[in-house]
């Protein structure tokens, strides 16, 4: 490298990782586990409210304690091979923070939202899909999805800046969190924090339109996530980078 390249190194790269290539390979695992983590999420968390509202299991088990569980199973299973993002606003987060490839960030949707659908046709498939407890309006429960993706969205990229000291946590602190907003706000909406999670089983029921709440609410979270980050601990780091991307399944 001349000394003219040095003082110019070029653009950088659109992930500030840098810890390996994204082959074939590696992309399409971190694909598969991205297909399986939202698919476990969308038809455990849809499997157990209906459940519930069968008189099998209790309320509380089926909207916060299992979407809070899967999450923290993911998060242990998966985190090494994609990141585990399960959650199209995760995704974006990451690369918005620059610590995930922007190239990659369609191909995550589309794995994200196809895993949402074939779990809502498995499930029409043996009964019919349940719908969510909704006691406000759609302005509040916008409200409500914005308030608890924001808080989700400062625990994952928290927990992804200090990924080298809290990694053997990261599953528990994350997976709390989703348990902790489900159990405080599902007895007044059907927060998902989750646009994907929503997106089949609504399209399926026909009920799209009418989810817009919990399509733009998380989104929007997210972005609050973003920023409140931002504010609080400054640019990214190679941790962030290493959480958001996984390893590619190697340790």
């Amino acid at each position: 490298m001349t000394p003219l390249d040095r003082d110019h190194p070029g653009p950088p790269d659109d992930s500030a990782s840098g810890l390996q290539e994204w082959s074939n390979v590696r992309l399409t695992r971190a694909l598969v586990a991205e297909l399986l983590g939202t698919f476990v999420l969308t038809l455990a968390s849809v499997g157990a409210l209906l459940l519930a509202r069968q008189g099998l299991l209790p309320e509380v088990a089926a909207t916060a304690l299992t979407p809070g569980l899967v999450v923290l199973a993911m998060v242990y299973s998966l985190g090494d091979v994609s990141g585990a993002h399960i959650n199209p606003v995760v995704t974006l987060a990451f690369a918005l923070r620059g610590a995930f490839p922007w190239r990659l960030v369609l191909p995550y949707w589309a794995a994200q939202f196809a895993a949402s659908l074939l779990a809502a046709l498995v499930l029409r498939a043996v009964t019919t899909l349940p719908h969510g407890t909704e006691r406000v309006s759609p302005v509040g429960a916008t409200l409500l999805e914005v308030g608890c993706a924001g808080l989700l969205l400062v625990v994952v990229l928290a927990t992804a800046h200090r990924n080298a000291k809290l990694r053997p946590a990261v599953g528990l602190a994350v997976g709390s969190t989703v348990a902790l907003d489900h159990f405080v706000s599902n007895s007044l909406s059907a927060v998902a924090m989750n646009p994907a999670k929503v997106f089949g089983p609504a399209l399926l029921d026909g009920t799209l339109p009418e989810a817009w709440p919990h399509l733009l609410g998380p989104l929007i979270g997210a972005l609050l996530g973003l920023g409140l980050t931002w504010l609080m601990r400054g640019s990214l780091n190679e941790s962030e980078a290493e959480a958001a991307e996984g390893t590619g399944g190697r340790d």
